[in-house]
């Protein structure tokens, strides 16, 4: 029996937006649709980037901003001590500041919502209304994370991120997605996502520093203005957060949450219903699907090959 190897799958190249300086940092983000109006400012995961949460949503003809978080994609990291989600919502005010903007509608996914919601708490003047997407924002309890850990210990850490994890950037990209996807499968999409641009040293060290953040900078009972728009997209089936334990700590923070809980869906739902999240986005930024339905993407501005420029 002859044996032959498959050929190891084509590398992707992420898409290249735009490098925006804050004054303390350089910030990388994808941009579509049209300059009419306040735009969404999109906010990714944890081992994620802006082309994923952007996915989604980039040819609904909404205005739509993603950057990639601090550490991530082509982003700067923060400093040392900066890198939970309080100080990013500092880096979240910076950049809305850099870019002029305020009364704008900010979508975030799982941990992404913690620094969303730290800045709703203190700037409740810069947003108009947000989307949580199966929100990570309670303190957990305390999870191993074995991989991560051994990626990040003394001595071995730098081995195991430059010599495994990365050069098997495909295979651990793959199994992140199927956990974050189950009980749905992996969407085609998602399948096309830059494995060797997320899966490196640099973004596996960020996601230990954000985890070990985490549940020190959610601590402060800190409460929502009641007349800010919260929407909440949920999946009953989620793995990896638990939907109850977050809803209730955020029911306790705002008094009229909207909330959309769907049978079999995992922690992806913007993958799985689209529609909806793009329907629940529309509602927060004062528009309807048909508002933007039928538009080209020279009439939202969408460039099929996006370059860098500074700002």
């Amino acid at each position: 029996m002859i044996y032959v190897q498959p050929l190891p799958p084509p590398t992707v190249s992420p898409q290249v937006g735009k490098i925006i300086q804050t004054g303390r940092e350089q910030i990388h983000m994808l941009e579509s649709g049209g300059a009419n109006g306040n735009p969404v400012v999109l906010l990714h995961g944890c081992g994620s980037i802006a082309e994923e949460v952007m996915m989604p949503f980039s040819g609904s003809g909404l205005h739509i901003i993603a950057p990639d978080r601090p550490g991530y994609g082509f982003s700067q990291a923060l400093p040392a001590g900066e890198r939970g989600p309080r100080g990013q919502s500092f880096w979240l005010e910076r950049f809305l500041e850099a870019l002029e903007l305020d009364k704008v509608v900010v979508a975030a996914h799982s941990i992404g919502c913690a620094a969303a919601l730290h800045l709703a708490a203190r700037r409740p003047d810069l947003l108009k209304g947000l989307f949580l997407i199966s929100p990570c924002c309670r303190p957990v309890p305390f999870k191993p994370f074995i991989v991560l850990r051994s990626a990040v210990a003394p001595f071995v850490g730098p081995v195991i991120r430059q010599h495994v994890i990365a050069r098997w950037s495909s295979y651990f990209l793959e199994r992140g997605l199927r956990a974050s996807s189950y009980p749905n499968p992996v969407t085609a999409e998602l399948s096309t996502l830059p494995a060797i641009h997320m899966v490196n040293a640099a973004s596996i060290a960020t996601m230990a520093e954000e985890l070990w953040a985490f549940n020190g900078d959610m601590q402060p009972p800190e409460g929502l203005p009641a007349d800010l728009p919260v929407s909440v997209l949920f999946g009953r089936e989620d793995r990896i957060i638990d939907p109850g334990w977050h809803l209730d700590w955020l029911h306790e923070r705002h008094p009229a949450l909207t909330v959309e809980l769907l049978d079999d869906v995992g922690h992806m739902p913007h993958h799985v219903a689209p529609d909806l999240a793009l329907t629940m986005l529309c509602d927060l930024a004062g528009k309807t699907p048909a508002d933007i339905a039928g538009k080209t993407s020279d009439e939202t501005g969408e460039a099929s090959q996006p370059v860098i420029a500074v700002a």
